[in-house]
């Protein structure tokens, strides 16, 4: 019989605002972040496990004990056996709302620091009283630039609407589903991999890593870009066939690249990956694109009532595996949670 001692585990220590949500509850709560295996034993005593980016495979799911949900403070949630979670009758639910909103400008933001040469303007500062105005710098506008959404949830569609502000357009998808919104509001059309490749002039890869995601942007498809295109990978480095984004990058001087993951995380110095960091068409992040201090503080907010909502309503806001029963409303909105971190971040 397992010892239930916990409402509650966190792989995070309790800040004040998730400790004023999970007020009154038992929560288990480590002095500092720890994987969800060295602190397995408190998960497996406790009905709800707050996760903070740790793997949970389905060796650990076997020995679950009480664990009834696990919360994600991400939207991402490859790290997480979600299949043998559902085996065993655990639930798993996300946070996609408020990331949704900074992965979102910051393909913005980076697509604008691409096109118009802001990393090369910076790298060639030092040499301007050198070698004269920077002629050669001069990049290109987003508007009337069509856009391709390689994977049209969420986080393509917010891109989508942003861009659309500064007047991109035509729009494109890929999507295993039609987008009806998309397409009712910005004519948007759905397409095929190579065709939307060959169509795009700002391509936004959101895609999250599946079994069927795995791979699927290879080298072939990239060189079907046109001419001046960027391509934007925001959703998962393993969607791409491995070596594909070096070899293109090195072969078409005409593409920019906007790099925020990879395929190991973090980059070793000997990843192929590594060679493109200077590149004056590249910007490379390191998996920044859903950080804002906003984000980072409003989802572990969003999370803990999440659990206290599954606690005393029995259901979750958003179930990415089907093992429990969601919830008709979000007790909270994306402005609302916004505002909360703002308050505790005294900004």
């Amino acid at each position: 019989m397992a010892d239930c001692r916990f409402d509650v585990a966190l792989n995070f220590p309790v800040d004040e605002g998730v400790g004023e949500v999970l007020s009154g509850l038992r929560v288990y709560s480590p002095r500092e972040r720890s994987s969800a295996a060295d602190i397995w034993e408190y998960v497996r005593a406790s009905r709800v496990f707050i996760n903070a980016f740790t793997p949970v495979d389905a060796g650990l799911l076997r020995d679950k004990g009480c664990l009834e949900l696990i919360v994600l403070t991400s939207t991402g949630f490859d790290h997480v056996d979600v299949e043998a979670a559902a085996g065993v009758g655990v639930c798993v639910a996300n946070q996609p709302e408020v990331i949704t909103e900074a992965v979102a400008e910051y393909v913005v933001a980076a697509v604008l620091a691409a096109l118009r040469g802001v990393v090369a303007g910076h790298m060639y500062t030092p040499r301007w009283a050198r070698e004269g105005w920077p002629s050669h710098l001069a990049g290109f506008l987003v508007r009337g630039r069509s856009v391709g959404l390689l994977g049209a949830g969420r986080i393509g569609q917010s891109v989508a609407f942003k861009l659309a502000a500064l007047g991109a357009g035509p729009f494109y998808y890929y999507s295993r589903s039609r987008k009806p919104g998309l397409e009712a509001v910005l004519g948007a059309k759905r397409l095929e991999p190579r065709e939307l490749f060959s169509r795009s002039m700002i391509l936004v890869n959101s895609l999250p890593l599946t079994g069927e995601t795995r791979g699927l942007v290879t080298a072939g498809l990239l060189r079907l870009l046109p001419r001046g295109a960027v391509y934007v990978n925001v959703g998962r480095g393993g969607t791409e066939e491995p070596g594909a984004v070096e070899a293109v990058a090195s072969e078409r001087e005409d593409l920019y690249f906007v790099l925020d993951v990879h395929p190991e995380e973090p980059l070793p110095p000997s990843s192929g990956r590594m060679r493109l960091h200077g590149n004056p068409r590249v910007v490379m992040t390191p998996h920044i694109a859903g950080s804002s201090r906003e984000s980072m503080t409003a989802t572990r907010l969003l999370a803990a009532m999440q659990a206290r909502d599954y606690l005393e309503r029995g259901c979750v806001w958003n179930p990415v595996n089907g093992a429990c029963r969601e919830c008709p409303s979000q007790r909270v909105g994306l402005d609302e949670a916004i505002a909360m971190a703002r308050r505790l971040l005294g900004v």
